[in-house]
């Protein structure tokens, strides 16, 4: 029983820091006069802070679901909309996208599909050939010509590494991130692996990824969803893609992991893709 309590005065901990080194780089930047601009800044900071204790139980409790397989196979039956793949973060797998998948079944969507990023400590380059690999296998049982792509955090970067290839830009229609750090994350010196260091500020793939001139392709729509208290995106405004070609969207107040469980969250992925 008491490793029980220490193990959860530890996560309690852990949420408080990235709370108090989120409010930090906000106060030495101009995101904490932004966030004034939206109400208390002591009211959004508690709302952040219970969206990431509700997140992380909600994530814990879906590993679960990946016994039931069958809830994560495509549909047989015939496409009748475009196809949406869905690219989890770093550390997660397809479970994190489990009320995604439900929500936009019931929106009307046959074709979704979540995949897994295999191998926790690969590079994102690794992860890209992965989704590429699916977005093929997932047109060639749909019979359609294009996908769209969903992408939570590191998940974005993929997408983003995918469409750089000659072959890709063809396959997507539209792409959306959610929280994706797209200048990279102060906090990513703490985590571990190749994709981690690929995400610190001014590291060699950012660097490539983002360098001068169009970011999204001719004819594929770019949304980028971002939250004003992402407490795991340092500094905030690196969830935001500048380029005309993008429209960069405020999410509802929700934590970085909470932007995968945020039915409202979800509503605006709807509709940027079903914009005409």
């Amino acid at each position: 029983m008491c490793w029980i309590l220490l193990l959860l005065l530890f996560w309690l901990l852990m949420v408080t820091c990235t709370y108090m080194i989120f409010y930090y780089e906000a106060a030495n930047g101009s995101h904490l006069e932004l966030m004034r601009s939206k109400g208390s800044v002591p009211l959004l900071l508690l709302k952040g802070f219970f969206w990431t204790l509700y997140s992380h139980l909600v994530l814990a409790s879906l590993t679960l679901t990946a016994l039931h397989r069958s809830f994560w196979q495509l549909s047989a039956e015939p496409a009748n909309r475009t196809p949406i793949v869905f690219v989890h973060g770093l550390y997660h797998n397809h479970t994190a996208w489990r009320l995604y998948l439900g929500w936009f079944r019931k929106w009307g969507w046959r074709h979704v599909k979540a995949i897994n990023l295999t191998g926790k400590f690969r590079s994102i380059k690794d992860f890209t050939q992965i989704l590429a690999s699916e977005v093929d296998e997932i047109l060639a049982e749909t019979g359609c010509d294009k996908t769209d792509l969903v992408g939570h955090s590191m998940g974005g970067l993929v997408i983003r590494s995918y469409l750089k290839g000659n072959s890709a830009k063809a396959k997507v229609r539209r792409i959306v991130t959610l929280g994706s750090p797209h200048s990279g994350s102060k906090l990513a010196v703490f985590a571990v692996g190749d994709a981690a260091r690929e995400m610190h500020p001014g590291s060699p793939f950012l660097e490539t990824l983002n360098q001068a001139g169009r970011q999204v392709p001719e004819g594929v729509g770019f949304y980028a969803i971002y939250s004003i208290v992402d407490n795991m995106v340092l500094p905030n405004d690196s969830a935001r893609l500048p380029g005309d070609e993008v429209k960069n969207i405020e999410a509802p107040v929700v934590n970085h992991v909470g932007l995968l469980f945020s039915r409202r969250t979800a509503g605006l992925v709807r509709q940027c893709l079903e914009k005409g």
